[in-house]
């Protein structure tokens, strides 16, 4: 088969909730242009019954990333690019996948502390491979048709303020449509441990003494890096980034609470100075469904994007474009593509990537954009409460 046209051979490695809901039911409904070649899994229940499911044979069922590497090396198996779907540090794993000749979509985030992204760049000018030709990052919302629409409409106008609200309510509400498999409980403890060691040893960079704080820590790893990271991705992509963070606080009871922040982005206003900014992220469990809006108000209207629930496949983002109308009216244009998903958008974004092509989408360097605003915000969250940051770590320095 012509190698051009011939489906991209796709290792996925993590069969957690973005798995089950997002990355098998796309290469699924992709099959003429990507083949589920391997899959890696800690669950050996789980990966065999995704396997059998996928039709994935027994030589190319993996329950580490290592394993999996190790195969491709010893040429048993063939792979053009890899999904690590995984939990905790993924800098290691996919320095590994490059090294093999694997280019790689990392989910979010790359990396916990930029000790892993110093270590990711070093090893790939080792091996002469440039960051963005082989790792890209899954911010799945910057290959969203609203958004590149909302970027394209920004571009020229002289914005007021951005505004970042986000309702999250708990997973088991929002995920039931996805019919998730049951914890297993059947992964091997060592391998466990060591993939727990590993994250801690990044989070331990970043954050210093206060890695010992559960609620410091908690609000660094699961609020900040495993979802408001998205929305820092999201406002660098409409050209507006959250850069500059001059107040945060953590409310809302017991963790995850919520988040409410602000500052100005360096994308210069109508009046010359900063555009303020303001962020509020809040976990309520109960909430009927998850929300996001993203309002930039300028010079002549507003550009509103509101997204749905992030796994639920098709769910449109809307655009609403408000202006002024004739006769002094109002006039609010909405606009959704309901035959579009980001998801699948980045999935075309990485065969791009393997067969050479250019392709959108962040990879490191953007990513360590973002883990400095993260950590920003984490340090003003701290001091909002009153926590002294350890000043010999990465977010204590600043």
């Amino acid at each position: 088969m012509d190698p051009v046209t011939a489906p991209v051979r796709v290792a996925l490695a993590g069969l957690g909730v973005i798995s089950q809901a997002v990355h098998l039911p796309l290469l699924r409904r992709n099959h003429r242009l990507v083949r589920l070649e391997a899959l890696v899994e800690l669950s050996p229940a789980r990966l065999a019954r995704h396997a059998e499911l996928g039709g994935v044979p027994a030589h190319r069922r993996f329950t580490s990333v290592g394993a999996l590497v190790e195969a491709i090396e010893g040429g048993r198996i063939r792979v053009d690019c890899a999904i690590l779907a995984t939990s905790g540090s993924h800098v290691d794993d996919a320095l590994a996948l490059v090294r093999a000749g694997v280019r790689v979509l990392v989910e979010k985030p790359l990396a916990l502390s930029h000790g892993e992204l110093d270590r990711l760049q070093t090893g790939l000018e080792r091996l002469g491979a440039e960051p963005d030709e082989w790792i890209r990052v899954g911010y799945m919302k910057e290959h969203d048709p609203a958004v590149a629409r909302a970027r394209a409409l920004l571009h020229g106008l002289r914005p007021r303020h951005l505004g970042v609200e986000v309702l999250h309510p708990a997973d088991a509400a929002q995920l039931r449509f996805a019919r998730l498999d049951p914890p297993e409980g059947d992964a091997d403890p060592a391998s466990r441990d060591g993939l727990a060691a590993r994250t801690d040893r990044a989070v331990r960079q970043a954050l210093g003494a206060l890695a010992d704080h559960d609620a410091m820590r908690r609000l660094y790893t699961d609020v900040i890096l495993g979802s408001i990271i998205h929305d820092i991705a999201l406002t660098r992509a409409l050209g507006l980034p959250l850069e500059d963070v001059t107040a945060a606080a953590r409310t809302g009871g017991a963790l995850p609470g919520s988040v409410v922040a602000q500052g100005t982005t360096r994308a210069r206003g109508a009046d010359g100075g900063a555009i303020p900014w303001h962020l509020g992220w809040h976990f309520i469990a109960h909430y009927p469904e998850y929300r996001e809006r993203v309002v930039v108000h300028h010079d002549e209207g507003s550009i509103e994007l509101e997204f749905a629930t992030p796994y639920l496949l098709n769910a449109p983002t809307v655009l609403r474009v408000r202006s002024a109308g004739p006769d002094l009216g109002s006039a609010v244009a909405r606009t959704a593509w309901p035959q579009e998903e980001a998801f699948e958008r980045e999935l075309y974004e990485l065969v791009a990537l393997v067969r050479g092509r250019r392709a959108a989408g962040s990879g490191p360097v953007a990513a360590r954009a973002d883990l400095v605003t993260a950590q920003r915000l984490w340090r003003a969250c701290a001091a909002g409460a009153g926590v002294a940051p350890d000043p010999d770590s990465e977010a204590g320095r600043g």
